[in-house]
């Protein structure tokens, strides 16, 4: 009796260390593929302008991405306080879809400032590369259930294995 309660103080003692360890989250991902790297043809006045777009767009997502961290650590620390900090922890929350959006929104502008550099012909090329390496991606993923099944007689069909019970 005494090994079962021991071997069960060490397993909570080991599950709430587990518990408490915050793994810290690299923000910083890989800076995106230039758009000159994608699209043939691009001019001197094209290249100083997007590079400019790009400049200036990565500079403002940055301000916003290090507000919505700050907010995201409020809201983390007073979770973690016991009682009701539901009036202060709501206004967080709205703070924190704004600058989402704000984000996104900042994200949508910057492409629009890209379709007025580029010409018809160099936006469908960018459209075209973004779509292959967007199915590149996806193809990666690999918590994707399977497309396609067979069946019984090993046959391929298109609807899921249904789950034996």
């Amino acid at each position: 009796m005494k090994k079962i309660v021991t071997l069960m103080l060490v397993l909570v003692l080991a599950m709430t260390a587990m518990a408490q360890h915050k793994p810290e989250h690299n923000r910083k991902h890989k800076d995106p593929p230039k758009i000159e790297e994608m699209v043939n043809n691009l001019s001197a006045i094209q290249k100083k302008r997007l590079n400019t777009v790009m400049e200036n767009s990565r500079k403002q997502v940055d301000l916003l991405q290090a507000e919505l961290d700050k907010v995201r650590k409020q809201i983390h620390s007073l979770s973690e306080k016991e009682g009701d900090n539901s009036d202060q922890l709501f206004p967080l929350f709205e703070r924190e879809g704004d600058l989402r959006a704000e984000i996104s929104k900042e994200m949508y502008r910057t492409r629009l400032r890209i379709d007025e550099i580029l010409t018809k012909e160099q936006l469908v090329e960018l459209r075209s590369h973004c779509a292959k390496e967007g199915k590149k991606t996806k193809s990666k993923d690999t918590s994707a259930a399977p497309a396609t099944a067979t069946d019984r007689h090993g046959a391929t069909t298109d609807k899921p294995r249904r789950a034996r019970r």
